[in-house]
């Protein structure tokens, strides 16, 4: 009996400091303290700059939706920008942007900020333009090449033939 006594006030000192389930840990924004002294740049593209001082904010979306009209579409947990303050992108131009000084890889709500950061938005001309037409040129030019390789080495043989 003593034994049963033991081996129960054991298992309800176990359980008292075991967990009663798994954990689960949230990522709460909320429980990053806000960067501050962020200046933050806004180049349009159409001759338009905005700039602004001494702001605060977590990540980078956070920082452009506190001062603009933001249109946004989500991927999983990624976000691309489509248009800052009504100024869209299109097939030529997107919104790019550079924390000091450097192009940002990440995702805009991934970047998280520190104090004093500078952050630039760009509209600009993509580097993935849609082509209507392939570029034909260098394959006339490939095939001029080669005919004339082809004609070359045809009147060495017969040349060579011919002795």
């Amino acid at each position: 009996m003593k034994r049963i006594g033991i081996i129960t006030g054991i298992i309800v000192a176990f359980l008292l400091v075991t967990p009663a389930g798994t954990q689960v840990i949230q990522f709460d924004e909320q429980s990053i303290p806000a960067a501050i002294g962020i200046d933050l740049t806004i180049d349009f593209g159409n001759g338009t700059v905005t700039n602004y001082t001494g702001l605060s904010a977590t990540n980078v979306y956070n920082l452009t939706t506190a001062i603009f009209d933001v249109d946004a579409r989500w991927a999983g947990d990624r976000v691309y920008i489509d248009a800052i303050d009504g100024v869209s992108r299109d097939e030529i131009h997107g919104w790019q942007y550079w924390v000091n000084g450097n192009y940002a890889t990440v995702a805009a709500n991934l970047f998280t900020l520190d104090d004093g950061d500078f952050v630039l938005w760009n509209r600009t001309i993509s580097g993935f333009q849609n082509q209507t037409e392939p570029d034909s040129s260098a394959l006339i030019g490939g095939l001029l090449i080669a005919g004339g390789g082809l004609v070359f080495l045809a009147l060495l043989y017969w040349r060579s033939i011919r002795r």
